[in-house]
């Protein structure tokens, strides 16, 4: 007999800005003259939700698999991450059912790439576009998102576990 968990992880990261990178969000290269500053090649979005899927089958975050120490994976793309991840979570018999991601920014605009980005999760995650929420929120000058020098991103996410149940009789 077959039982299903619903399980809920969340996740957040930030990064810096830094001149002359791209800016890849969610798997999409957004126009704008800086990009991340990281170990890979700096998807905050995609690392929240990897780091809330890991976090949701308590399999720690995506640092321990891919630690920003290790110079052979330096430039890494985020896609690649995530595809470990969902490796690890199919392994543990789960699977993403929904993404809710947040980014906190006040450069650049994110609501002109809202969809691209939604339907970017959608491919990546192979879940339905109606699974998908990513929305952006000013931090209104605070701090160093607010002075336009870094961003964050927050992600819930939730999974459904296939767990192997004893069948009673």
């Amino acid at each position: 007999m077959q039982k299903e968990e619903i399980k809920f992880g969340f996740g957040y990261d930030t990064h810096r800005y830094k001149k002359g990178l791209p800016l890849i969000l969610g798997g999409v290269e957004i126009p704008h003259t800086h990009g991340m500053l990281g170990h890979s090649d700096g998807d905050l979005v995609l690392h929240a939700i990897c780091d809330g899927a890991l976090g949701a089958v308590c399999a720690g975050e995506i640092g321990e698999y891919f630690p920003p120490t290790d110079k052979s994976i330096k430039g890494i793309s985020s896609v690649v991450i995530t595809k470990k991840v969902l490796a690890i979570l199919k392994k543990k018999g789960a699977k993403i059912t929904h993404i809710d991601a947040t980014i906190v920014a006040e450069v650049p605009k994110m609501r002109p790439h809202y969809l691209a980005i939604r339907k970017s999760l959608e491919s990546i995650f192979k879940i339905g576009l109606d699974n998908i929420s990513f929305k952006a929120k000013s931090h209104e000058g605070l701090g160093d998102i607010g002075a336009g020098k870094a961003l964050a991103c927050f992600a819930a996410v939730t999974v459904k576990i296939k767990k192997q149940g004893k069948i009673k009789k």
